[in-house]
This record gives structure tokens, C-alpha cells and sequence, in this order.
């Protein structure tokens, strides 16, 4: 359930290349991530769709139509000389809708937890150490210089979504502003180690009163599991990435400046029609 947040703000962020499509399979690809952590009986699948479900109907409803005029506005506002504190302001708002949306989440998510049985629960902790070996394994063993490299290359083919392709000089700048790039992924991995111990112990009396209320205190309280050097190196990385995106955005060619205003209202007008779809299913 708590994936169906990322899930959403990555489209968002990311606009691959069917939004709608994507948009529209989101329940299937929760219900996949699911199946990665927990072997569901029939009833737990069917409560997991029945929230998704309504998730994704307040979504569709309530946020889509938010993003459409945000991205709307930002085809006007990143015209010009854009600022490190004007990306960072863009992905505080978005990070504050997948807040609304995770908000919206925990009680699903609480739902599917309760109905854990104790061969569910014990099987959790080796599935969570798997993914936290996969997330780890892209950095762990690997030079600094190829860490680096595969920074830059994501960087750019983030970018080149949004305003097509890069010139060589850009691309050169990217590369050199990646020297600044500290691998984090195993300290990530550290970090969620930490938070999922607790959460292991918290799912042994899911059956207690007040369950509910703790579950979503430790939601909450994610980045106090961070450590000192995930939070500096986190942060630092954070602000690599809105300096080199506030300085390729105010140095686009007139071309790549008019596909990325046009990239943001079709994705804009995506996201428009996805909420229309559900005015269309409620009238019906």
C-alpha cells in the first residue's frame, strides 16, 4: 500500500513515456510490489484491490487536478533563470502531496498489516533484507568514478525526457558536476534496516489496541532512523542535483526551452484527462 505513494509522485516526476498508461496500471504494479514482501491468501488480495481502489479514486479525483495546474504554471514560471531554491520549493510541494497521499494510504495499509498471520510476519524479514541488498548492490563494490558516471547518465536521461536531447557541453557538465555525487545507497539500505527492525517488533502485536496509532507514529518518524552520515550525504546529493537542474534549465537552447514548456503541458493536459475519466466514472 505505502509503495502506491512513490509510485505516484515517480510518474509524476519522471513523465515516462505513457503517463496514462502507467497511471492506469498503477493498482496492478502495487499489487506486484506487494507480492514481493508478503504471499497474500485470496481475502487479503481482495481487501488490498478494495483499497487500492478507493486510494486511487481519491487520487485520480482530488490530487490529479492539482498537478495538472501546478505543471500548468511551471511551463510559465521555469521559462527564464531558474533558481536552486525554485527546484527545491517544486519538489517540497510535490513531497508534500505524497504526504496527503500517504496520509490517505495508512489505514489500507493498516488493514492488510492486522490481517498478517504469523507465517506471513516471519517471512518478512528475509524478503526486506533482499530488497534491501538490491537497492545496495548498484553502489556496493563499484568505484567511486563508475558510481559517479551512472549518476550523471540517470541525470541526463531525466532531463532529456522533459527537453529532448542534450547538447555535448551539457552533458560534459553533467559529468563534471558528478565528481560531487557521494554514494548513498548503502547507507539508504542501512537506514531502512534500521526502521524495518522496529517495524518487525511493532507487527507482533498488530492484534493490540493502539497498533494503529503506532504503526503510523513510525511512519512518521522515518528520518529519525537515518543515521548522521545518510542525512549529511543525503542532503548534500539533494543539493548537487537542484544546482546542476537550476543551471541546465537556465541555459536550454530555444528548442530544448519550447519541448520542455511543451513537455509539462502535455503532461499537464495526461493528467487532466485521467481526472476527467473520473468524473465520467461517477456520472456513470
Amino acid at each position: 500500500m505505502m509503495r502506491v505513494v512513490g509510485l505516484v509522485c515517480m510518474i509524476v516526476m519522471l513523465a515516462g513515456c505513457s503517463v496514462k498508461f502507467a497511471y492506469n496500471n498503477i493498482d496492478r504494479l502495487a499489487r506486484w510490489q506487494a507480492s514481493d514482501y508478503l504471499d497474500l491468501d485470496a481475502a487479503q488480495k481482495e481487501l488490498l484491490q478494495v483499497h487500492i481502489t478507493e486510494l486511487m479514486d481519491w487520487h485520480r479525483a482530488q490530487h490529479l487536478p492539482l498537478y495538472a495546474d501546478y505543471l500548468k504554471s511551471l511551463s510559465i514560471t521555469l521559462s527564464d533563470e531558474v533558481t536552486p531554491e525554485q527546484i527545491a520549493a517544486i519538489f517540497d510541494q510535490f513531497l508534500l502531496w505524497g504526504e496527503e497521499v500517504e496520509v490517505k494510504a495508512l489505514p489500507g495499509a493498516i488493514a492488510i498489516l492486522r490481517s498478517l498471520s504469523e507465517e506471513q510476519v516471519a517471512a518478512l524479514p528475509a524478503r526486506l533484507d533482499k530488497s534491501n541488498e538490491e537497492i545496495a548492490e548498484d553502489e556496493l563494490d563499484i568505484s567511486l568514478e563508475k558510481v559517479q558516471a551512472n549518476w550523471a547518465r540517470d541525470f541526463a536521461d531525466v532531463l532529456e525526457r522533459f527537453v529532448g536531447r542534450l547538447q555535448r557541453d551539457q552533458k560534459d557538465y553533467i559529468l563534471r558536476k558528478a565528481s560531487a555525487y557521494q554514494p548513498e545507497r548503502v547507507l539508504w539500505a542501512e537506514y531502512r534496516q534500521r526502521w524495518q527492525a522496529d517495524f518487525i517488533k511493532l507487527l507482533a502485536r498488530r492484534d493490540q489496541k493502539g497498533f494503529a496509532e503506532d504503526f503510523i507514529a513510525l511512519s512518521k518518524a522515518r528520518d529519525a532512523y537515518y543515521g548522521e552520515a545518510f542525512t549529511k550525504v543525503s542532503a548534500e546529493n539533494i543539493q548537487l542535483s537542484r544546482e546542476v537542474a537550476a543551471h541546465l534549465l537556465s541555459n536550454l537552447t530555444i528548442r530544448q526551452s519550447e519541448r520542455f514548456s511543451e513537455s509539462l503541458l502535455e503532461l499537464a493536459e495526461d493528467f487532466e484527462e485521467l481526472a476527467a475519466q473520473a468524473k465520467d466514472d461517477q456520472a456513470a
